[in-house]
């Protein structure tokens, strides 16, 4: 062998080496590396998780996600800046759904990648070979009712809605009536989808910079051009004035109220508008002022609510001591359309449609086949005040004696109904910007609780649940409360138990409980005790100024909270023969930001500022002096 030929084998030898080394180095990288971290590159927002472990991630993400939430979302205009807070007014609040929330553990699942992705050749193929940027998108909810009302509300003295030509009746008693065109106004929009677009594209880089207001013109669709010579026209629509509107003499008799309802010329005459999308331009009346005059004037004469029997467990039977009653409602859109066509018809007796509201046609008769507890939850509110104590009552007591059909979901939000005055609750103090606000409902999260764990004690499928925001002393242990807030989130679960489920509730003291009355179809229900982690220390006290305290008196509203995650693991053994999986396990994770104290302080009285004397006081000197001034 020729020492060429000895050359060529060393070299390619050495090359194979050289390349068997580099794969296997590539892969010792990986495997030390990235095989149980975030690969390089990978992007939530603005924030790069290469390298990191799933548990980094998480805090990572947590961090940024807690102080968008501390913030609040600010929107910039006129030199003001209006804060609208993500989290809730207090822990306790009667609205404490926080207005947006990420999704922490399904996003670090994006960016951790599945099993499949995760292989030593995805990750050359992905991460080493392309070097391209894996941009992940945020996973978050908002509401944007919420946010929108918030805005509208804010800047409701800026909003001006515009306000079409329309016609009105002139006073002329001796030449009979009269019309007059009153001219159209324009309006002015602070364009809530433009600044609802600004915000998504912020929270879609995880950043939360202040948002510019804009205001812009809006047109009025009808202009007085529009209506010009059209008087005559008009008048032959109002000369058999006035309208009455009634409803059917059944109805009338089961609400015993009105039964009818007129609507006079001049009414009349600013409800017609001109068609512009036919080809003649004709004059109609406009559905919206009809709806608004329906629900403003009639509807509140007609609706009345069902009644839902009750019932209650009396020697070892289910009795009925409240009987159900029927109620009513004005169906308005269908109302709405009556009334335009037939006054087009010259027809100025107008019947309305209502509707009867039937409730269950359980009676004390049936078989429930009710004879245990399966179930009880339990929850002590020990230092409430005396409206929430008041409305954990009340709400407590709407939920007595209801049945739970087999195969029923229950919503407690639809369960308790109404939450206002009328209803029975008193309002608790929460802080809007400087002010305290009275709110409607403060100490219902309490009742959403403890039915949560008399469902979980039943071993009951929940179909939905939202932990709290904050961590709350009369929820404790922490990750095993739910919160509810009209409209969302509720609380829910399914009664799979084959039979009849009756809630019974029992206020004792400083205890809540609620009792689940069926038939035990032997099912076993666990619980492991919470687990709780990653406490976090709560941020300083946060000093309100307001002018409802003496100047220099302190009142604080709320006291700090730790933030913490928390977990439990609810499993449900189903007996011999049942049609569902035998073991079902769930955990129900629950994520809680720390909550700082609030202290309200009275406003200073305003004193004049001292004046400098240039000559005399030097930089160093008059700086504190000017920092003190901007701070107050």
């Amino acid at each position: 062998m020729n020492s060429v030929s000895m050359t060529v084998k060393f070299t390619v030898g050495f090359l194979v080496i050289l390349i068997t080394l580099f794969w296997l180095g590539l892969y010792l990288y990986w495997s030390s590396h990235y095989k149980t971290l975030v690969y390089p590159r990978t992007m939530i927002g603005t924030i790069n998780l290469g390298g990191t472990t799933k548990d980094q991630a998480e805090n990572i993400l947590k961090t940024r996600v807690d102080r968008i939430s501390f913030e609040g979302l600010n929107f910039f205009y006129n030199d003001d800046i209006y804060t609208v807070p993500v989290m809730p007014l207090s822990p306790d609040s009667a609205a404490p759904y926080p207005l947006l929330v990420f999704e922490i553990d399904q996003m670090v699942d994006v960016a951790y990648g599945s099993p499949e992705d995760r292989t030593f050749f995805k990750y050359l193929l992905n991460h080493f070979l392309s070097k391209k940027v894996t941009h992940i998108k945020p996973i978050y909810t908002i509401q944007e009712k919420q946010l929108s009302d918030r805005l509208l509300s804010e800047y409701s003295d800026l909003v001006v809605k515009p306000e079409n030509s329309f016609f009105s009746v002139k006073d002329n008693s001796s030449k009979g009536i009269e019309l007059t065109i009153n001219p159209e106004k324009n309006g002015l929009s602070i364009e809530p989808d433009r600044l609802l677009g600004v915000v998504y594209n912020n929270l879609d880089n995880l950043e939360n910079p202040t948002i510019n207001v804009l205001l812009e013109i809006v047109e009025p669709e009808i202009k007085t051009d529009d209506l010009n010579g059209r008087e005559a026209e008009a008048l032959k629509l109002i000369n058999s004035a006035p309208l009455t509107l009634k409803i059917d003499e059944v109805a009338a008799a089961e609400i015993d109220g009105k039964k009818t309802w007129p609507v006079s010329a001049a009414k009349l005459a600013t409800w017609i508008k001109i068609e512009k999308s036919s080809a003649s331009k004709e004059l109609i009346l406009d559905q919206d002022k009809i709806s608004a005059f329906l629900t403003d004037v009639v509807a509140k004469d007609i609706n009345r609510d069902a009644v839902l029997p009750r019932f209650e467990i009396k020697d070892g039977k289910v009795t009925s001591w409240q009987t159900g009653k029927s109620g009513y409602s004005l169906n308005i859109p269908a109302s709405t359309e009556v009334v335009a066509n037939l006054f087009n018809e010259d027809d100025y007796v107008v019947e309305l449609i209502t509707e009867k509201i039937l409730p269950t046609s359980l009676t004390e008769d049936s078989d429930f086949q009710i004879k245990e507890i399966i179930g009880t939850g339990h929850s002590k509110f020990s230092g409430s005040p005396k409206n929430r104590r008041h409305n954990i009552g009340v709400g407590a007591a709407s939920l007595h004696g209801l049945l739970i059909k087999p195969g029923e979901e229950f919503s407690l939000l639809a369960a308790l109904g109404e939450i206002d005055g009328t209803t029975g609750y008193l309002t608790e103090l929460v802080i809007k910007g400087d002010k305290t606000v009275p709110e409607y409902g403060g100490g219902l999260c309490q009742v959403g609780t403890t039915v949560f764990r008399g469902a979980i004690d039943s071993g009951l499928p929940i179909t939905e649940r939202r932990n709290h925001s904050y961590r709350v002393s009369y929820y404790e242990p922490a990750g095993t409360d739910a919160t509810i807030y009209d409209p969302a989130p509720d609380f829910r679960f399914l009664n799979d138990t084959g039979n009849y489920i009756l809630i019974q509730s029992r206020v004792s003291g400083d205890d809540l409980y609620f009792d689940f009355w069926g038939v035990s179809d032997g099912r076993i229900a666990e619980a492991t005790e919470p687990v709780i982690y990653n406490i976090v220390k709560p941020p300083p006290t946060k000093i309100v100024e307001t002018d409802s305290l003496a100047p220099g008196e302190k009142k604080c509203t709320e006291s700090a909270h730790s933030g913490a995650d928390a977990y439990f693991d609810y499993t449900v053994i189903y007996p011999e023969g049942s049609t569902t999986t035998p073991v079902q396990t769930r955990r129900f994770s629950s994520h809680y930001v720390p909550w700082q104290a609030v202290c309200l302080v009275g406003k200073e009285a305003t004193t004049t500022p001292p004046v400098l004397d240039e000559t005399s006081t030097s930089t160093t000197e008059v700086a504190p002096i000017i920092n003190l001034l901007l701070s107050e």
